[in-house]
């Protein structure tokens, strides 16, 4: 059973990074979030009956547990319920399931930041991300964005505001 899953959430990582479109990235507090992942997924790999890395995830007022992953330059955060998170480092990239008749896409970091999904397209206008001790803050024309990182410089929480219809997506280490 536990293969099952695993080639279930490998199977919705791919299906992620395939809709993704293809993004550079160059972000200081990425490759510590990589790392991050990867040491995450390594423990659960190498952990006997350990249980997995948990990140807490919600989309407006859906919430779900979501294991790390880390493909093609992004942390996809899944389960084998279908739901999957795409993160670069700075933005999430895409949302699946959470109760969402079609995926969320999102393209673009500062300026113009263009989201996709079921109730159309729509575009806004976000500032530069701005370091204030362990928060990255970015203010944008839908509703704030944060990453908050820990003293070893890891993230553990990440919100983006989809706008008032669809709410935040907000993941957050399982502690």
């Amino acid at each position: 059973m536990i293969n099952l899953k695993h080639a279930v959430g490998k199977s919705l990582t791919l299906m992620a990074v395939l809709v993704l479109c293809g993004c550079t990235f160059s972000v200081p507090q990425f490759d510590a979030a990589v790392n991050f992942a990867k040491t995450i997924t390594a423990r659960e790999s190498s952990a006997e009956e350990g249980a997995p890395a948990v990140w807490l995830a919600s989309v407006g007022e859906r919430g779900a547990p979501l294991n790390p992953y880390t493909a093609s330059g992004l942390i996809v955060f899944a389960n084998t319920d279908g739901d999957a998170i795409a993160f670069d480092g700075w933005t999430v990239r895409s949302v699946f399931g959470f109760g969402l008749s079609t995926p969320i896409s999102i393209s673009g970091k500062d300026g113009l930041r263009n989201f996709a999904g079921s109730l159309g397209t729509y575009a806004t206008t976000c500032d530069p991300w701005v370091l204030e001790g362990l928060v990255w803050a970015q203010s944008c024309g839908n509703g704030d964005g944060v990453i908050e990182l820990n003293e070893a410089g890891n993230i553990e929480r990440i919100i983006l505001s989809l706008g008032k219809e669809r709410g935040n997506v907000t993941l957050r280490v399982a502690k």
